[in-house]
């Protein structure tokens, strides 16, 4: 079968012949198959020969045994080339310095003299203790337990945490701001009357009408006020920072010149702290000096009451050495042990 001549007019169409080039006809005439159907066979066999590999033959070829002559024709033997793989690395554990560190101290101190502490053999039988024994050495365990309870006895406030010193002066400042807004209203309200009593006082007029005098009673009411809420303040400061025990007294409503000295001698008391409350670039400098000395009070207390307390320690650690020392002693027995009974026993006497 071949294609056949009219492949211009024809395309595909292919014919069968014999060996000497006689026709037989037309391949889809004989074999009663459709030109389309033919056409994709053919495409459907071209398709699977270019998918096929080509094999190398040179590859597959085997040199055989023959002449030396004949060897020498046959084309070399082609051997593809792998690359052979390399063996995984072996990594090995990271050691521990620690180890290699003691054993060099070791062998250093293998020159020096040792000092080997002879520690007491346990018995070789057990001890047997009497009911009496027993009492006493639970007694000896019970003393020794107080000694090292007053022993253990420290300050009250050597437990307690340290003091933060941003911490505390935000929380001293913090309790202070209202106290500060009351002075400084109540001191607006006294400044504003006696600018009012001083200008009256300035005029004839007023002081015929007696006008300036009204003002100068209102004036002073407003100074007794002024000092009380002066007394009430500070001792509010002093609360705040732990120099009082107790709170800040109210203030009073109603004030008259008999509270006047008291208020007086309070103000030239306190007048550190009506200065600092007065002005708040002074106020801070105060509070940080108050937290220093509230730190350095602490540690004189602590200090004190160990030196009160040092003697009874001493005493304690005195006696609870005596105790251990009993302790560790041989127990001391009434008598000689009473001797085992034989296991022979006599022959009863003949009669």
């Amino acid at each position: 079968m071949r294609e056949g001549d009219r492949n211009g007019t024809r395309p595909g169409a292919h014919i069968i012949e014999t060996g000497d080039g006689t026709l037989v006809g037309s391949f889809t005439r004989l074999t009663k198959v459709r030109m389309a159907d033919f056409r994709r066979l053919q495409a459907e066999e071209q398709s699977a020969a270019e998918a096929k590999p080509k094999t190398d033959i040179r590859s597959t070829r085997v040199p055989v045994r023959s002449e030396e002559s004949d060897l020498m024709e046959l084309p070399a033997l082609v051997v593809p080339v792998t690359r052979r793989k390399q063996p995984g690395r072996i990594r090995l554990p990271r050691l521990d310095r620690q180890p290699e560190d003691v054993w060099r101290r070791r062998m250093e101190e293998v020159d020096r003299p040792s000092i080997l502490t002879v520690s007491p053999r346990p018995p070789s039988c057990p001890v047997i203790l009497s009911a009496e024994e027993a009492r006493t050495r639970r007694r000896i365990r019970e003393l020794i337990r107080k000694q090292q309870a007053i022993l253990d006895q420290r300050a009250p406030e050597a437990d307690w945490a340290p003091l933060e010193r941003e911490e505390t002066l935000a929380k001293w400042r913090d309790s202070l701001i209202p106290y500060q807004k009351q002075l400084h209203s109540s001191f607006t309200r006294y400044d504003h009357a006696k600018k009012e009593w001083k200008q009256a006082e300035g005029k004839r007029w007023q002081r015929m009408t007696g006008r300036a005098r009204k003002l100068e009673k209102v004036c002073q009411q407003l100074l007794l006020e002024f000092l009380e809420v002066l007394r009430f303040v500070v001792q509010a400061l002093l609360y705040v920072v732990g120099l009082r025990s107790t709170p800040p007294e109210p203030v009073r409503p109603l004030l008259t010149e008999r509270d006047r000295p008291a208020l007086e001698v309070f103000r030239k008391q306190h007048d550190a702290e009506f200065t600092a409350m007065a002005d708040p670039e002074k106020l801070e400098p105060w509070l940080e000096d108050r937290f220093d000395r509230l730190v350095q009070a602490r540690q004189d207390r602590i200090r004190r009451w160990d030196k009160a307390h040092q003697p009874e320690k001493e005493q304690a650690a005195h006696e609870i050495a005596r105790l251990r020392s009993k302790l560790e002693n041989p127990i001391s027995r009434a008598g000689p042990q009473a001797t085992a009974p034989s296991s022979r026993m006599p022959a009863p006497g003949l009669g």
